[in-house]
C-alpha cells in the first residue's frame, strides 16, 4: 500500500518569519512556481506541501492535538507553567499554544491559496486542474473550519497574498462559514475512498464534512432550521459508507491504516525531522517511552471518575487513559521485566492507582503447573515487598462519580485495630496485604491525591501514547474525523429535528461498538422508550465527550451546546471532592502538582462571564501587533 507521509519538495517546508503577521506572508513559489506548475506531476508536489503543513507541529502533528486537549475543560498540568492559564481556562492572548496554533492553520490557508493561484495559470489539463483544485480546496476547508470553530470570526483571505497585503480585519463567522462551505462543495467531485485513500481528501470525506459544517452553524444559531436539515441530507448520504472499528481500541494503534471508520485522517512517519507526530511527547508520562516524554498533560480525575462511574467496565476508559506503564531507563525503553508480570517493582501507575511498600518476610510466586499464586516464605531474610492498590470505588455507593476521601478514613481505623504495633513482619502474609491495604486506601486520597499532590496523580490520555517512539517523534497516524463522530453529530441532528427515536438509534450504534470491544456489558444501549428529546439531547451530549477523550475535536465537542451545557460538564470538576481537596492543600502547600478549580479566583463559581469567555480562545497578541486591520477592543468576549 503506498504511504503518504507528506514529505515534499524543500522549497514547501520553509518556516515562516516570526516578524510579520500570519496573512501576510511571502509566497514559497515566488521564484521556483513557473517550474513547480509546468507538469501535473510536480503540481502534485506542490499540493502534497500543503498536505505538510496540515501535518507539521503547528498544525495536527502538535500544537492542533495538544491546544485543543489542553484547553478543554479536562487537562490537567502543573500550576504556574506556561501551558496553565490554557488548562485552568484561564487563556491569555500571549498563550504561545495558541500563537503557534493560528499560525499554523493560516500556514494552510496562504499555502492554498498560493497553490491555487498558480494552478489556475499552470498549463497542465483542465481535468488534472479540477481534481487538484478540489483536492486543495478540502485542505483550505479544514483549515477555515478550524479556525472559526475556536477562534470564531477570523481574518479570511481566499486568494494568494504578498508581504505587501493589505491588513486584513476579522470576517463574521457566517461569511467565513460561506467560504467553508463552497470548498467542501468543490471537493465533492474527488474520488470515493479507495484502498491508497488513507490520508488523502476525498468526495465522501467533503459530504461528511458538510454535515458535520451545517451541524455546527445550527449549534451557533446561523439560520438553525436550514442548516439542521442541510446537514441531515449529506449525512444520510454518507451514513452505511463507512463502518465503525470492530475495536475501539484499534483506532489508535501505531499507523493506523485501512479503517473503515476513518473519514480523514493525517499519516506520520516517525523518520521525519519536518513532518512529524508530537503528541507522545507532550502527553505520556516520562520515561515511559523509548523516546523523549514530558508529561506535560494528563486528564483530570473527575474525567476519569465520571466516565468510570457512567458506564462500569466500557472498554473506551482502557483505551482512552494510561495508569500503568513499564518504568523506563533513560528514554532507553523499558526495565527488565520483575517476575512473571508487570507489577509495582518494575512499573508506574497512575490515578486510581498507586503503589506502597511492604516490610516482609515472604515472597509470591507462581506455581508453573496450576498458574496459581503461592507464598514462598523466605525466613533467613527481610524483603520489601510493592503492593499495587485502586481507589475503592466499591466502597462509595452510588457516589463513585464523586469519591468521598472522607469515607475512606475508616479504613485508617480498621488497619490500625487490625495491626496495633505495625510490625507488618510478625503478620501472616494475607493480614499483611489486608493490613496496608487498608491502611493505604485510607491515606491515598489526602496524602497522594490530593495532599501532596504526586507526579502521577492524575490519570493519562492513553489515545497518543507510543512506547516506542523516537526522539519527539512517534508511530501514530491521527484521525481527524471518524465516523463515530458523524454518528453523533448526526444523531443530534434528528433529535433537534424531532426524530429523538431515530437519534437514539444512531447513538446506540457507537455504544454498542463499545461495548463489544470489552466485556459485553456496558455501556447498555439506551432504551429509546424511556428518553425525551431534552434527556436525548443531554445524553449525546456526554457520549460526544467520553467517546472522544483525548482527541483533537474534544474542545469542540465540550462547547458545542453553548455556555449551557458547557457548564454542566466544567461542574464536574469543580464539585469533585478529590479535586477540591487538591485545590485546599494548595492553598496550604503550594506544590504545584496540585489540583486546581475552574475560575478559582472568584471562588470557583462558574459565572455567565466566565463561560462565556471560555467558548472561544483569543485572537493571539502577535497578530493584533502585525495586523493593523485589529486591535485588542476587538478580541473574543472577556480577552
Amino acid at each position: 500500500m503506498k504511504k503518504f507521509k507528506y514529505i515534499a519538495l524543500s522549497f514547501l517546508l520553509a518556516g515562516s518569519s516570526a516578524l510579520t503577521g500570519c496573512l501576510d506572508e511571502e509566497p514559497l513559489y515566488t521564484f521556483d512556481g513557473d517550474v513547480i506548475f509546468a507538469t501535473k506531476s510536480n503540481a502534485k508536489q506542490a499540493l502534497l506541501g500543503c498536505y505538510g503543513y496540515l501535518a507539521a507541529p503547528d498544525a495536527y502533528g502538535q500544537q492542533w492535538q495538544e491546544l485543543p486537549i489542553s484547553a478543554s475543560g479536562f487537562a490537567w498540568t502543573n500550576r504556574g507553567g506556561g501551558e496553565d492559564g490554557n488548562v485552568s481556562l484561564n487563556v491569555s492572548i500571549t498563550s504561545t499554544q495558541v500563537d503557534y496554533a493560528w499560525r499554523g492553520m493560516y500556514k494552510v490557508v496562504g499555502e492554498v491559496n498560493t497553490f491555487l493561484d498558480y494552478l489556475k495559470k499552470s498549463p497542465i489539463p483542465e481535468n488534472d486542474k479540477k481534481q487538484l483544485e478540489a483536492e486543495a480546496r478540502f485542505l483550505r476547508g479544514v483549515a477555515y473550519l478550524n479556525l472559526v470553530t475556536l477562534f470564531g470570526d477570523v481574518p479570511m483571505r481566499d486568494y494568494a497574498t504578498t508581504i505587501d497585503a493589505v491588513p486584513l480585519a476579522r470576517t463574521p463567522k457566517e461569511q467565513v462559514f460561506k467560504l467553508i462551505v463552497s470548498d467542501f462543495e468543490a471537493a465533492q467531485a474527488l474520488p470515493l475512498p479507495g484502498k491508497d485513500s488513507d490520508g488523502y481528501a476525498t468526495g465522501l470525506a467533503a459530504k461528511a464534512y458538510l454535515g458535520k459544517v451545517h451541524h455546527k452553524m445550527a449549534c451557533l444559531g446561523i439560520e438553525k432550521e436550514k442548516n439542521l436539515q442541510a446537514a441531515k441530507g449529506y449525512f444520510d448520504e454518507v451514513y452505511g459508507k463507512y463502518v465503525l472499528q470492530p475495536n475501539y481500541k484499534d483506532l489508535f494503534v501505531d499507523h493506523v491504516n485501512g479503517s473503515k471508520e476513518s473519514i480523514f485522517q493525517l499519516n506520520y512517519t516517525a523518520n521525519s525531522t519536518v513532518v512529524f507526530n508530537r503528541a507522545c511527547n507532550r502527553f505520556a508520562p516520562a520515561h515511559s517511552t523509548k523516546g523523549i516524554a514530558w508529561g506535560t498533560y494528563k486528564s483530570t480525575k473527575a474525567l476519569y471518575d465520571w466516565m468510570k462511574a457512567t458506564y462500569p467496565g466500557d472498554a473506551r476508559l482502557e483505551a482512552s487513559f494510561l495508569t500503568e506503564w513499564r518504568n523506563g531507563q533513560n528514554n532507553q525503553g523499558p526495565k527488565p521485566q520483575k517476575g512473571d508480570e508487570p507489577c509495582a517493582n518494575d512499573s508506574a501507575y497512575a490515578y486510581p492507582y498507586t503503589t506502597y511498600t511492604v516490610p516482609g518476610v515472604f515472597v509470591y510466586k507462581t506455581n508453573p503447573e496450576t498458574g496459581d499464586k503461592e507464598v514462598v516464605v523466605e525466613s533467613d531474610k527481610k524483603l520489601l515487598r510493592q503492593f499495587v492498590v485502586k481507589l475503592p470505588y466499591d466502597a462509595m455507593g452510588d457516589n463513585q462519580m464523586n469519591p468521598d476521601p472522607e469515607k475512606l478514613a475508616q479504613f485508617i481505623q480498621e488497619a490500625e485495630a487490625l495491626n496495633p504495633d505495625k510490625k507488618h513482619g510478625f503478620l501472616t502474609p494475607e493480614q499483611t496485604k489486608d493490613s496496608c491495604r487498608l491502611a493505604r486506601l485510607g491515606r491515598i486520597v489526602k496524602d497522594e491525591f490530593a495532599g501532596a499532590g504526586k507526579e502521577h496523580a492524575s490519570p493519562y490520555f492513553r489515545k497518543m501514547f507510543d512506547p516506542n517512539a523516537i526522539g519527539q517523534r512517534c508511530h501514530k497516524n491521527l484521525i481527524v474525523y471518524r465516523y463515530a463522530e458523524m454518528l453523533l453529530l448526526m444523531a443530534d441532528v434528528y433529535n433537534e429535528l424531532g426524530d429523538k427515536n431515530r437519534a437514539v438509534e444512531l447513538a446506540n450504534e457507537v455504544l454498542t461498538r463499545a461495548r463489544n470491544s470489552g466485556n459485553g456489558a456496558e455501556p447498555q444501549n439506551w432504551d429509546k422508550s424511556q428518553l425525551n428529546q431534552d434527556q436525548v439531547r443531554e445524553k449525546l451530549y456526554y457520549e460526544r465527550i467520553f467517546e472522544f477523550v483525548g482527541e483533537p475535536n474534544m474542545y469542540d465537542m465540550v462547547r458545542l451546546k453553548g455556555t449551557d451545557f458547557l457548564k454542566k460538564a466544567l461542574t464536574v470538576h469543580n464539585q469533585h471532592k478529590i479535586t477540591i481537596l487538591s485545590a485546599q492543600k494548595y492553598q496550604e502547600t503550594k506544590n504545584n502538582k496540585q489540583d486546581r478549580l475552574y475560575n478559582e479566583d472568584e471562588g470557583a463559581e462558574l459565572t455567565p462571564d466566565f463561560l462565556k469567555r471560555n467558548l472561544l480562545l483569543p485572537i493571539p497578541l502577535t497578530e493584533i501587533n502585525y495586523n493593523e486591520a485589529i486591535t485588542v477592543n476587538d478580541n473574543n468576549f472577556g480577552y
